[in-house]
């Protein structure tokens, strides 16, 4: 092949090239930029069950080996028994796009693909002081690793709660916690006149899962 023959063929490649590098690098940027969690719900179309807290807790902690998994124990129980169940999550990015991702029972959450605002997990969790995770690390010091150990508890409806992680964790009794979900016994009313629910995060032999218990109803775990 000739000197300016060969040249040909190399501006020819780059130019066939360059719109796939360029299309590259956009769908790179995208994906590096993250969704940000407006709504999570999982179950059926018809019986689901709102995961939006649990699921942004999971993800803000990053999750088991980097993904979270899609399963009753994890979503906070079962909406729907008998039913195949989906993890549905509406999610928005910096461009103010919005899109639906859908994760069927069995799967795993990258976590990756998702962010959780730092100001987001205040309202959930509320104001507290800078030593509150060395804290926590304190206190599981010298706790059997296998055994129950409650890692956030909160009480109320979505954009309305009260962190309860301190009482849930006083009445563990061994390895276990059962509690009856009612604005008396969790200190107060966080969302009057709404149903609310009382979510757990916990780890037990060495699994970390989610319980979601509605007012009214007794909290057993593990």
């Amino acid at each position: 092949m000739k000197l300016s023959t060969r040249m040909a063929f190399c501006v020819a490649v780059i130019a066939l090239l360059a719109p796939g590098v360029t299309m590259l690098s956009a769908g790179a940027r995208a994906q590096s930029e993250g969704w940000w969690i407006v709504r999570a719900e999982y179950g059926t179309r018809t019986q689901h069950n709102d995961v939006t807290d649990i699921l942004k807790d999971l993800i803000g902690r990053g999750g088991v080996n980097g993904r979270v998994a899609v399963n009753n124990q994890t979503m906070g129980g079962d909406p729907a028994i008998g039913a195949d169940k989906m993890l549905r999550i509406l999610a928005q990015n910096a461009r103010k796009d919005q899109r639906e991702f859908e994760y069927r029972e069995g799967g795993f959450v990258p976590v990756e693909m998702f962010q959780v605002r730092r100001e987001e997990r205040r309202q959930d969790w509320g104001d507290r002081p800078p030593s509150y995770e060395g804290r926590e690390q304190r206190e599981s010091e010298g706790r059997d690793a296998d055994g129950l150990r409650i890692i956030r508890a909160y009480y109320g409806v979505q954009g309305r709660t009260m962190d309860v992680t301190e009482f849930v964790r006083s009445q563990v009794r061994g390895d276990s916690v059962s509690i009856l979900v009612a604005n008396r016994a969790l200190g107060g009313d966080p969302a009057i006149g709404a149903d609310k629910v009382l979510i757990v995060v916990y780890r037990f032999q060495g699994v970390e899962s989610a319980a979601a218990v509605r007012e009214g109803f007794m909290l057993t775990l593990p």
